[in-house]
């Protein structure tokens, strides 16, 4: 007996299908259901619209490639790692590239209540990334080092939706090159943070010693 499809699945490819066939503003949900043959009553628990379906195409792509990664390769440079992990999730994109021009042209049709999911599904990405590629993403660093890969990703993705080669080597030309760039960027930024934190360090301490010395006043006045 064959497995059966995971609904999910059959919801987000029949949504790709759709918005490869037209202008993703006029797909509607009732549109997907007769697509992918699952119930409208179906469809409502996994999905409230189809800015949800975008999410969960976003977050089967991110599995897609960290399932992909190759352990043997965690010694490689992070600049190196984090090329090859990009360059993975356009060839994991690849199949659906007629569908995504197609919901980049209507902006992904996100109204204001869903651009901020929206956004923030995209910088988990970036985080899974970066992560992958072995820097770190906590603290301000971290979260500039995200952001300033969402910033290098969209121009590189944009590159990409139209680089007919078949080793898409303008769009990696252009990785390569945002991402020297960046990391010239990001090790000062290192640097500057790391001075920040030893002036803060210095300055609390101070501080501290400061309140230990007014404390101490009043005893030694009373002896």
């Amino acid at each position: 007996m064959p497995a059966k499809k995971d609904p999910r699945d059959t919801v987000i490819t029949a949504a790709m299908d759709l918005a490869a066939e037209r202008r993703w503003h006029s797909v509607t949900l009732i549109d997907i259901s007769q697509k992918s043959g699952v119930a409208m009553d179906r469809i409502y628990p996994l999905f409230q619209n189809k800015n949800d379906i975008l999410r969960a195409f976003v977050q089967k792509v991110d599995q897609q490639v960290l399932a992909e990664l190759d352990a043997d390769d965690f010694d490689q440079p992070r600049h190196d790692r984090l090329m090859d992990v990009i360059m993975a999730r356009f060839d994991a994109l690849a199949p659906y590239r007629p569908a995504l021009k197609s919901i980049l042209k209507d902006c992904g049709d996100v109204g204001l209540a869903d651009g901020t999911r929206a956004a923030k599904t995209g910088l988990a990405s970036m985080r899974w990334m970066l992560e992958a590629a072995g820097f770190e993403t906590g603290g301000l660093h971290g979260s500039l080092r995200v952001a300033g890969l969402g910033a290098i990703y969209a121009r590189c993705f944009r590159q990409w939706l139209n680089d007919e080669t078949p080793d898409y080597g303008p769009t990696m030309a252009l990785l390569d090159k945002s991402l020297s760039q960046s990391g010239n960027w990001d090790v000062q930024l290192g640097k500057g943070l790391s001075r920040l934190a030893d002036l803060r360090n210095k300055f609390t301490q101070r501080c501290r010693k400061t309140a230990t010395d007014h404390s101490d006043t009043p005893a030694r006045e009373n002896t």
